[in-house]
């Protein structure tokens, strides 16, 4: 296994461990406008820049905060994972359990994450980096999970949304 796959797992760990940390939402304090307020207001519906490009769907407003917290989770989660996998592999042994303990624990992790919350780009990417990760555990040859075009697509969104959220991830 090459150091680019290996430090993409390792990371893809880390990141997911990161986001289970922070994965209880706090209830929301604001009131709920009144039946005036939201029938003057535009629909999320009929309003351009709130359509999700990926679903043509409206989405909810992206909270700045919210997604700088879940992007550091998530780069926690990959450095810690990133540690166990760099341990492993410089241990002598076979790395390959270790890597695809670290590819299901970041799936479950980012998964636990990024339900429940309000959708913005960062929780998307996320979401489908995770799932792309669990799919890579159970993968018959990681190497191949690791390198194949979902994957690496859906590290890029990850790493792209949580930098616009201010935090660097190399998943």
């Amino acid at each position: 296994m090459d150091h680019v796959r290996l430090s993409t797992v390792v990371l893809t760990c880390v990141s997911v461990l990161a986001l289970a940390a922070c994965s209880e939402a706090e209830p929301s304090t604001t009131a709920a406008p009144s039946a005036s307020a939201t029938a003057a207001a535009p629909s999320a519906a009929t309003d351009p820049t709130t359509i999700d490009p990926g679903t043509g769907g409206p989405t909810a407003a992206a909270d700045p905060a919210a997604d700088k917290k879940l992007c550091t989770a998530a780069k926690k989660i990959a450095d810690t994972t990133k540690a166990d996998v760099v341990k492993a592999a410089t241990s002598g042994g076979d790395p390959t359990p270790t890597i695809r303990k670290a590819y299901t624990e970041m799936a479950q992790e980012l998964a636990k994450a990024t339900t429940g919350v309000p959708t913005s780009e960062a929780v998307t990417a996320l979401a489908a980096f995770g799932a792309a990760s669990g799919r890579a555990a159970t993968a018959p040859n990681l190497d191949t999970a690791a390198d194949a075009p979902e994957f690496q697509k859906t590290s890029a969104m990850a790493n792209a949304a949580c930098k616009k959220a201010g935090v660097d991830t190399n998943f």
